[in-house]
């Protein structure tokens, strides 16, 4: 495929509000200002209901925006429909159509374009080569697996040289090995295109392997905008932390914070771990399971083993403490020495990767992926953090 322009997309205070909404609701879009730079990838990331979808069809032009801008290179695109954006865009569906041919799908736009046969036949061949569908264009969709036809739906965007690639969760149809599989090649072939991209997921493990940014969204908002590494060890807020892979949170007081460090009791041990710049003499402290050290010698920061889980590759101990219900990952595990349930153990933390947080930073409450501390509060389980009803203690 020949060179095409790579564009720098920005959104500007993005609104959506939809008819017949209660006027004090929230709108699906709350103020959401992007600047995605020319060949970057960027993943909108966020439970269902957060705004990720509505805010790429917004840039797509499929939804119109109750206020705000959007703008490529300078241009404004509220201006162009949809068709007339230099976008292209892959829908989870695939949205192949069943009566023409793969080449004919991945012509399809090249044709409207009205581009002349040799150099369309070519630009066709070049785009299934490069997406592994040498020798399937006189095939039709249903005589595709579901992998075949995410990569014709992959070409047929790519062929018309696109300014900027929409992404609205492409591989939520495929099943876990394909999915692996998918990821890879999207993120070798944007790399190599260099085309600036868009996605929207709710898969941790896409926005972690395929972004160079990641935007994490909530209730219509963005709580943060930062590398990949960035969102998981040094997460903007509680709901961040919760959302991004799995962590125990632990409520801390008397904190003194100094040169963005502060020093926090985990496990009966006093450790100085890095430090939110909102934390005030009290916060909260996200363990990640893999920064947890669990040692059968019954000590200082001891523990009681809930339950362990077999992974292959590791075990993960669910471990009741003082502070709190603590999730504990161990790699490489003895699988004949793995720990029962009611085994006290004692417990260490490795304080270069635990982070303080604000009580309360962030908004959400508790997830299902979350491991809370103790109820705070009466009637029932609540989440420590937030003090919310918490339906995983609930389950309990």
């Amino acid at each position: 495929m020949a060179d095409h322009h790579v564009g720098n997309l920005v959104l500007t205070d993005l609104v959506k509000r939809y008819e017949n909404t209660d006027p004090a609701a929230r709108p699906a879009v709350d103020g959401v200002s992007l600047d995605v730079e020319a060949g970057e990838f960027l993943t909108l990331l966020g439970p269902s209901g957060c705004g990720k979808t509505t805010t790429l069809r917004m840039v797509a032009g499929f939804e119109t925006p109750t206020s705000g801008t959007i703008s490529l290179d300078g241009a404004d695109m509220l201006r162009l429909p949809p068709n007339k954006r230099p976008m292209a865009m892959v829908f989870q569906s695939y949205a192949l159509f069943p009566h023409l041919s793969v080449f004919e799908n991945v012509a399809y736009g090249l044709r409207i374009d009205r581009v002349r046969r040799a150099r369309l036949e070519e630009a066709v061949e070049i785009a299934l080569t490069s997406m592994n569908l040498t020798g399937l264009g006189e095939r039709f969709p249903h005589q595709l697996s579901g992998g075949q036809q995410q990569r014709v739906a992959l070409a047929r965007a790519m062929v018309v040289q696109p300014s900027v690639l929409l992404f609205d969760e492409p591989l939520s149809n495929l099943d876990a090995k394909f999915r692996e599989q998918m990821r890879r090649e999207i993120r070798l072939l944007q790399r190599r295109m260099g085309i600036t991209s868009l996605y929207v997921t709710h898969d941790q493990a896409e926005a972690m392997s395929l972004s160079d940014r990641i935007v994490v969204m909530n209730a219509g908002r963005v709580e943060q905008v930062a590398t990949p590494a960035e969102v998981y060890t040094r997460p903007a807020s509680v709901f961040v932390g919760n959302f991004v892979g799995r962590a125990s949170f632990l409520p801390v007081s008397g904190v003194v914070v100094r040169g963005g460090r502060g020093g926090v009791s985990v496990f009966g041990k006093e450790v100085e771990v890095a430090a939110d710049p909102g934390v005030g003499s009290s916060g909260v402290v996200m363990v990640r399971p893999e920064s947890v050290v669990v040692s059968p010698v019954f000590e200082q920061g001891c523990g009681v083993v809930r339950s362990a889980v077999y992974l292959g590759a590791g075990v993960d101990y669910e471990v009741e403490t003082d502070q709190g219900t603590v999730l504990a990952s161990v790699g490489d595990p003895d699988v004949g020495g793995l720990l029962e349930e009611g085994t006290k153990v004692g417990l260490e933390v490795d304080a270069s990767r635990v982070y303080l947080l604000p009580r309360g930073g962030g908004g959400g409450g508790c997830l299902a992926s979350c491991w809370c501390s103790p109820p705070l509060a009466e009637p029932g389980p609540r989440c420590a953090i937030v003090s919310m009803p918490c339906p995983h203690l609930s389950r309990r």
